[in-house]
């Protein structure tokens, strides 16, 4: 029961994290290291317990005893801004670390090992710009794209070319080669009908909405009879999860063994008397 209430604990602590990391990445922090308030006072507002964590160019990013929140630059006082530091010119330049320093403390208060070293690999990371920051994550980056590209093409690939491999073994084994038709998409379908004895017309109704529902059914049982198999491969063949296996089988099974005839036809013989 601890350890679930301890991992709850740590999932909202590090949405957190990622939102107060987020709005740095998305604009430069300009103040110095967070500060800390009793009490703030905004307008009619009053937040206790606050935390500053980000100061950035229009808005400051805090943490306060009931939740957390940004605020406009403009909403605060003069004095406020001036003891924040946007008064001063220039800026501190370790304010562009101010929030791996934040994200290292809130790490600190977990104390799920699994979350022991994100602190110092967020601070190691977290040395340049916004998307220098995420290319170095592996969050972006051309090389990530192309890769996982190429990857989703390449398996796609595999799998259609043996799909029209599978094709080719049906309309062999069943008596009719299916040349280089088999090999192209939606083409495919005439040397599949002509294997399964239906007239390649059969190829305009497959477009044709309802009427398609015809040669969807009646290509499976003809198949499987022109294979030499039994009718029920062709219903397996209709069915979602069974389809794959049934037409895998089709494919990689031997043909029907032609029955022998049983033995040569007996002669009658006649005595013939002189």
């Amino acid at each position: 029961m601890n350890a679930c209430k301890s991992q709850h604990y740590a999932a909202g602590r590090l949405i957190w994290l990622a939102m107060g990391a987020c709005s740095v990445l998305l604009s430069g922090p300009v103040g110095a290291e967070e500060e800390k308030f009793d009490v703030l006072q905004i307008g009619t507002r009053a937040y206790t317990n606050v935390t500053v964590t980000t100061k950035a160019k229009n808005y400051i990013f805090i943490l306060h005893a009931t939740g957390m929140t940004n605020l406009k630059i403009a909403e605060l006082s003069l004095e406020l801004q001036q003891q924040l530091g946007y008064a001063v010119a220039g800026g501190s330049k370790g304010a562009t670390n101010a929030a791996a320093v934040w994200a290292k403390k809130e790490l600190a208060r977990i104390n799920l090992p699994q979350f022991k070293d994100f602190g110092k690999q967020l601070e190691q990371k977290w040395g340049g710009q916004p998307a220098a920051r995420l290319t170095a994550l592996g969050l972006i980056g051309p090389k990530l794209n192309w890769t996982a590209l190429g990857i989703v093409i390449g398996l796609y690939l595999l799998l259609y070319l043996f799909y029209c491999y599978c094709c080719m073994l049906i309309c062999q084994k069943a008596g009719h080669p299916p040349g280089i038709l088999v090999w192209l998409p939606v083409m495919q379908l005439f040397p599949l009908l002509r294997a399964a004895g239906m007239s390649g017309w059969w190829f305009l109704a497959c477009f044709v909405p309802v009427l398609n529902l015809v040669p969807l059914i009646l290509w499976p049982l003809k198949i499987a009879k022109a294979r030499g198999k039994s009718g029920w491969i062709g219903v397996l063949l209709l069915l979602p999860v069974t389809n794959l296996f049934a037409f895998l089988y089709l494919a990689f099974s031997n043909a029907a063994a032609v029955e022998e005839d049983e033995g040569p036809e007996p002669t009658v013989m006649c005595l013939q008397t002189a």
